[in-house]
């Protein structure tokens, strides 16, 4: 039996059975993109290590001493003392031993705001002789020393009492650097300076470990055809691990040092991105109040990204669209396009480099870590690619896998590495507030 659907009516485009209709699909497929340009990623200018050795990558720094130091306060004797002065000393270069003082009596400085040189005659564990056989030594008011009462052999904490070389008074100031001199002896003086020990110092990033999955039943894999010009099995795996390469990328940029212990012997483990990477140089800035951005962008390279250069004088800026614009549009009143009239029709700035005197030279490229629209689109991060490492253990291995009594397909990819930062000082950041 048949079954011959006849009615009556004028046949039209609305009663024809909709299951009928060929449809009309295009072999395009659009995508929508969130990134305005193809991700710019970080990975392409690190250098590669060797496979790290074990879940903790160590890096080890040494800092030369560092002869300019800074003083924020000045204490002037009066009287008889009045060519001595203490200055506490902030020593910027040892942020992490500020409470131990480096110098010893008889060591010199160069005061920068006066031009006076002074030489040290007390710390807070010594006091300079004033005989042979050290019997005596310089004893100085409580007063100037902020030590005890009546007269003392010892400054407070963090200060050097010092005196000037010349029999002149000492001249006043407010904060300003201070540069060591070293010791001077006085003729056949018994040998008796203060050692000085050095270290390295140690950092280190955990190696983090990264997964995500894709599954399907066996009939929609295998049996089940789809609409466009991609199966649906390849499309979702592409995409997959499109995605997953993404969050690795955001992970170098954005992630944070840490160790998770709550499962007992599986250890989670996080790696520090560039962003946490960069303790030293980080200046903030208002993108809606600042005139003048070439200088803004010109201090922040002198001041902070070419403050330290281990690797030479050109460095790579990281920076979201809008501050690329911005950065063309500080030169707005430039002639543009190669310097000629637009003979073809063409218009605008494209300007990606900048020149420092001296040679120093940063190159700017537009980054969507750093996405549209976005407040990270004002950002730079100017790095020096040779003080950066991957170390790299599993790089996007995929994997097919399944349970014996399951049919599903499911595919794994995964990534576990992390970065060695290296001389993070080489490095800087530039946000907004």
């Amino acid at each position: 039996m048949y079954r011959n659907i006849v009615r009556p009516g004028v046949r039209t485009s609305t009663t024809i059975n909709p299951r009928a209709l060929e449809e009309d699909f295009s072999q395009k497929i659009r995508v929508l993109e969130p990134n305005a340009t193809p991700l710019i990623t970080l990975g392409q200018y690190m250098g590669r290590g060797a496979k790290p050795k074990s879940h903790r990558v160590q890096t080890i720094q040494y800092d030369v001493f560092n002869h300019f130091d800074f003083c924020n306060e000045v204490v002037v004797g009066t009287g008889q003392w009045a060519r001595f002065a203490k200055l506490r000393l902030t020593q910027p270069s040892r942020p992490d031993v500020k409470s131990t003082m480096p110098y010893y009596p008889q060591d010199k400085f160069f005061i920068v705001p006066t031009g006076q040189v002074v030489e040290v005659v007390m710390t807070p564990d010594a006091s300079m002789t004033r005989s042979v056989d050290n019997q005596s030594v310089y004893e100085l008011p409580s007063t100037l020393t902020n030590v005890g009462t009546g007269v003392s052999r010892t400054c407070e904490a963090g200060c050097v009492i010092v005196r000037t070389i010349e029999p002149v008074l000492f001249t006043a100031f407010s904060t300003g650097d201070v540069i060591f001199l070293g010791r001077t002896i006085y003729e056949s003086q018994r040998i008796e300076a203060m050692p000085l020990q050095r270290d390295y110092y140690y950092d280190c990033n955990f190696v983090e470990h990264k997964e995500a999955v894709l599954q399907m039943t066996e009939d929609q894999k295998t049996f089940i055809a789809t609409k466009g010009t991609t199966p649906d099995w390849n499309f979702q795996q592409n995409e997959m691990i499109r995605e997953f390469k993404l969050s690795v990328e955001h992970s170098m940029m954005w992630g944070e040092r840490a160790f998770d212990g709550t499962i007992p012997g599986r250890p989670k483990r996080h790696m520090r991105g560039l962003y946490n990477a960069i303790q030293t140089n980080v200046a903030y800035y208002n993108p809606d109040s600042t005139d003048d951005f070439e200088a803004l962008f010109k201090n922040f390279c002198f001041d902070m990204a070419f403050r330290y250069n281990p690797n030479g004088q050109k460095k790579i800026g990281i920076c979201g669209g809008r501050f690329l614009m911005r950065f063309n549009d500080a030169f707005g009143n430039f002639r543009r396009m190669d310097g000629a009239a637009p003979s073809d029709k063409k218009a605008g700035l494209d300007l990606d480099t900048y020149v420092l005197p001296g040679g120093f030279e940063i190159k700017l490229v537009r980054s969507e870590l750093l996405q549209q629209n976005t407040a990270l689109e004002n950002w730079c991060f100017v790095i020096d690619p040779a003080e950066m490492e991957q170390r790299i253990v599993k790089d996007f291995t995929t994997k097919m896998y399944s349970s014996p009594d399951d049919r599903d397909v499911k595919l794994m990819v995964e990534w576990q590495g992390t970065i060695a930062w290296h001389i993070e000082q080489a490095n800087a950041m530039l946000r907004t507030i």
